[in-house]
């Protein structure tokens, strides 16, 4: 699926500045930006770098300024021609706090997003291409321009760009009023050598241009809307350290290579077919199944965007290269609860099972007392284990991994000890109050601490306090059991087995009794350490029903689930709470408090879809009236495919029309869930589970398993 944009949109500024385009080269590095050419945040950038993939990232590249000269005449940098018979157009587009400077955007003809984004500029007859391409596995980005159509009497063309360079950490921004010593080193000799004061990794400059005029200065406070609505700083200076001068001509592509190593110029051919195809492979994934779905194959692209290496390419996790997922573009670092519910989608439905099994691996890797990590921190080499759910998701993708691939020897073997630890230390107990209560349900929480994916806090001040027992919590915990006494039996441990299996039995004869509410027709969202339920509606209940094993009887679950659909559901996602309640709020918006306050107490999660669409599949027979219905739940995903993040779903959105899209333009859950759930949901392709199908026989659908 490509998507474009004419004409109309392209120069309807308001309208093309909130389209942004990604790409990402599998490194945690990218490169981002809008439709419309200015950067609307800190984050944007042509070249953003992983010093420590994936994380520690920095804006080297931000963008460049490019102008075109027509005439023989010596072009100068401001728009006036210099001379009579010469002209320049500004193809750049940048907003200031006062004024939109220059307005390139006005000659735009067409935008086009593939396996890059590409705009298309037109200056009376004359239309000319720019492209950026991010290279896969390097931190290398290629911005090339040429001729499209021109008259045959056109008058001499050359294009000037000058790379606009940040050298600054992707969370801050400069002014250099505030750091006055901020300098760069610049070498010239085959190619122009950049360093940041503070940037750990030097830009290269490559290109064919005729001539490279050096003239180094600040250009000063560029403005990031969405910054300044956010609350934050939005200015930021940058540096230049000259002017590239190309003479345009029909067949001759003109550009620079932007890299942290020096590839010469005559390499960026080779470098964007290299881009391109791997494009391709993704988009085409699913051809052979559905040959003519652009939902398939749009999100199949998004879901590789996530993919990360962590850690430098030597390193190995059970014989494979170290992988990990970016929870969300662009400000997100890898998180534990968010890899694990996303990984079904992005690596088991699109057969990447070498991928899956490398990421399970890593983090079961950074296991500490049962508990496996929250994030791996930006700035930090030590993870957090803040967090009650990543352990309860991780056997859940694990049992996914051994449904798809049919390796059950991996999780049996391999990862079993790990399993067992989980489920032993939260049954005895571990960190931060997380232990089976003596009915067998699991309770967790300490006072300033919120371990569920609910984790808004404001200063000291859990926003939505769920200590206790967590509905989604207990059933995983419950599924998980189920799941362990599967997995001990595969792996010949029978004495734990049966240990599981009792321990299973036990919560089964609690959880719906515990949980149900008469008032609300479903369950409470958390029972209180006093025995009390919250009695909020909330869609964490969509879990009970939509793992592998439910706690609940079928009218209990078709009861919740139409509670669910009436009070939660949105064209976009679930809300967070339902309308009504005192701290409800229906748009997550303004500063950082305002958002925190409504980030979990109304606000929309796509993520929530997936769980939601399982669920409602499962209580409806899983027949073709209730795929159908599943299917219109993510039709209004396919428009938002061209809002916001283009290509990709949104982290979050207001919980009340028009729906707003807020928060990451494009996050790993949503996109990872969206795709497991209108492949197993809608076109039900996934294989059976195991618990359903001799292990020896669970199909390989998609892709071959590395054998342990």
């Amino acid at each position: 699926m490509t998507i474009s944009f004419d004409t109309a949109t392209c120069r309807n500024f308001d309208r093309s500045i909130g389209l942004e385009w990604l790409c990402t080269n599998g490194l945690g590095g990218y490169a981002s930006g809008t439709v419309v050419g200015a950067n609307t945040r800190k984050y944007h950038g042509y070249l953003v770098v992983a010093a420590n993939p994936p994380v520690n990232r920095f804006v080297v590249l931000s963008r460049v300024e490019d102008r075109l000269i027509v005439g023989a005449g010596n072009g100068s940098a401001g728009g006036a021609a210099p001379g009579a018979g010469t002209m320049v157009y500004d193809l750049s587009t940048n907003e200031f706090a006062d004024i939109i400077h220059p307005q390139g955007y006005k000659y735009l003809r067409s935008f086009e997003l593939n396996h890059g984004p590409v705009w298309r500029y037109q200056i009376g007859e004359v239309v000319i291409q720019k492209s950026i391409t991010l290279v896969p596995g390097q931190d290398t980005v290629i911005i090339k321009y040429e001729i499209i159509s021109a008259p045959a009497d056109t008058a001499p063309l050359r294009l000037q760009v000058q790379p606009m360079l940040a050298g600054r950490d992707f969370h801050a921004t400069i002014q250099l009023h505030q750091r006055p010593w901020w300098t760069f080193s610049m070498e010239t000799d085959s190619s122009i050598a950049l360093h940041a004061p503070e940037c750990p990794v030097k830009l290269f400059l490559t290109h064919n241009a005729a001539k490279f005029s050096v003239n180094a200065c600040w250009w000063y406070n560029f403005t990031f809307r969405v910054e300044r609505t956010l609350g934050y700083l939005d200015r930021e200076d940058l540096w230049t350290p000259g002017v590239l001068e190309f003479v345009l001509e029909p067949g001759k592509p003109v550009g620079l290579i932007a890299s942290t190593r020096s590839i010469p110029w005559s390499k960026h051919g080779e470098l964007i077919a290299q881009a391109a195809a791997h494009h391709e492979q993704l988009a085409t994934a699913f051809t052979k199944q559905r040959p003519a779905d652009d939902f398939l194959a749009t999100l199949s692209v998004a879901a590789d965007q996530f993919i990360v290496r962590r850690g430098p390419a030597a390193a190995v996790a059970g014989g494979l290269e170290k992988k990990s997922v970016i929870a969300g573009y662009p400000w997100f670092e890898d998180w534990g609860r968010d890899t694990f519910i996303a990984l079904p989608g992005l690596t088991l439905v699109t057969g990447k099972f070498d991928i899956a099994k490398s990421i399970l691996t890593t983090f079961a890797d950074h296991m500490q007392r049962g508990l496996l990590p929250n994030r791996f921190p930006d700035k930090a080499y030590k993870p957090d284990y803040n967090t009650v759910d990543a352990s309860m998701w991780f056997i859940h993708a694990a049992y996914q991994y051994w449904r798809y691939s049919g390796d059950g020897a991996f999780l049996s073997k391999y990862l079993y000890p790990k399993l067992v630890e989980i489920i032993e230390c939260y049954s005895k107990g571990t960190d931060y109050g997380i232990r089976a209560d003596v009915d067998g349900l699991i309770r967790q929480g300490e006072p300033g601490h919120n371990l569920t994916w609910m984790d808004a806090k404001i200063g000291d001040w859990v926003v939505t306090p769920r200590q206790g027992k967590p509905v989604e919590i207990n059933g995983l915990w419950y599924s998980n059991l189920r799941i362990m006494a599967l997995v001990a039996r595969h792996a010949g441990d029978t004495a734990r087995a049966a240990v599981f299996t009792t321990m299973a039995d036990r919560v089964a004869g609690v959880f719906q009794k515990t949980f149900w509410n008469e008032r609300t027709q479903c369950l409470h969202d958390v029972i209180g350490d006093d025995g009390r339920g919250d009695g909020l509606i909330r869609p964490n209940q969509c879990v009970a029903v939509s793992v592998p094993f439910s706690p609940l009887d079928e009218t209990t679950q078709q009861k919740l689930i139409a509670t669910v659909q009436k009070f939660l559901v949105t064209p976009i996602g679930l809300r967070t709470l339902a309308p009504g309640n005192p701290g409800y709020h229906g748009r997550c918006a303004g500063d950082q408090r305002a958002r925190d306050m409504a980030y979990h107490q109304g606000t929309v999660w796509p993520w929530l879809m997936g769980p939601f669409i399982t669920a409602y599949v499962r209580v409806h027979g899983g027949d073709a009236a209730a795929r159908k219905q599943a299917a219109a739940f993510l039709e209004p995903l396919k428009a938002h495919l061209r809002e916001a993040g283009l290509g990709s779903i949104s982290e979050i959105a207001d919980a009340e029309p028009p729906f707003t899209p807020r928060g990451c333009p494009a996050q790993a859950w949503s996109v990872g869930e969206a795709l497991r759930a209108y492949w197993e949901d809608v076109l039900a392709q996934a294989p059976a589970w195991p618990h359903e199908t001799p292990p020896s026989a669970t199909a390989l659908p998609r892709g071959a398993v590395a054998q342990v």
